[in-house]
């Protein structure tokens, strides 16, 4: 028999699992922490119990329909604690300048309506003084906290050149597929099938994201092959692209707040799945 859990504890789950300053000291503090632990444990079972013995009745002027009082409770919460700026924070202590928590109540009655085949679990309508809306938050908070873990706390939404090749060199086909991967040749499951698009070798386009480290790539980006470029090189990160001296001068301008790095396209690099191009 499934547990019920108190309407607040999705968002002490998302809380504590997504802050990125919250981790413990397994040496002097550890007895500490485990000692607060157990007694927060304790009063949550306390209150769990609580909630068994004394259902919890809908107030008058609440919404009756499901969605709409998650939603309400997420605006008057995001209002009241200013989540952008406790939960939606970057590996910088800074809040996400892409994750707005506007986004996700303009986003959650879409996947809750359904995406090919698939909703967003939210949790059951029942009674009109008993809406699990409580399941609802905690898997809200399960997935926020895998969001944190992926991407939010980069600020990042698309994939990031990070596979090394020869100790030192961002292969530039990374675009293609990393790890030994060839991105293109993943197929769709058959009931998924109509949602695959054809291969386009003469596609152009380039990610809006990327990692912000001292040095790091810009964005992953696919073209077709050319006479003249047949082949990519890869991202060097160690250069000095502050060059205002130099004829032509060189400046570190290939996206906002770079500190360093230059594309070489000089010779062929191949990424770990043996691509030297970025078409398709």
């Amino acid at each position: 028999m499934r547990q019920q859990r108190h309407l607040h504890l999705g968002i002490l789950l998302s809380s504590a699992i997504l802050s990125p300053s919250s981790s413990l000291d397994p040496d002097a503090n550890a007895s500490h922490h485990h000692h607060q632990n157990q007694q927060q444990q304790q009063a949550d079972r306390d209150h769990v119990q609580r909630q068994h013995q004394q259902p919890r009745q809908r107030t008058e002027g609440e919404p009756t329909n499901l969605l709409a009082y998650i939603l309400s409770y997420l605006t008057r919460l995001g209002a009241s604690s200013s989540i952008e700026r406790t939960i939606f924070v970057t590996l910088t202590n800074q809040p996400s300048k892409i994750y707005k928590f506007a986004d996700l109540l303009t986003a959650l009655p879409v996947v809750y309506d359904g995406i090919a085949g698939s909703r967003f679990y939210l949790g059951e309508e029942g009674e009109s003084s008993s809406f699990e809306h409580e399941y609802g938050l905690v898997n809200l908070a399960a997935f926020l906290s895998q969001a944190m873990k992926e991407t939010i706390q980069y600020d990042a939404c698309d994939e990031n050149n990070w596979d090394l090749v020869d100790y030192d060199k961002y292969p530039l086909s990374n675009a293609c597929g990393q790890l030994g991967q060839s991105y293109q040749d993943y197929n769709c499951p058959i009931h998924e099938s109509h949602m695959a698009c054809p291969i386009d070798p003469t596609m152009k386009i380039t990610a809006t994201t990327h990692a912000t480290w001292y040095g790091a790539p810009p964005p992953l980006f696919c073209t077709p092959k050319t006479e003249e470029m047949p082949w990519t090189g890869y991202w060097d990160h160690s250069y000095s692209c502050n060059n205002g001296w130099k004829n032509p001068p060189e400046f570190c301008d290939l996206y906002e707040g770079q500190k360093s790095g230059r594309f070489d396209n000089s010779v062929a690099v191949s990424s770990r799945g043996g691509r030297t191009d970025v078409e398709g």
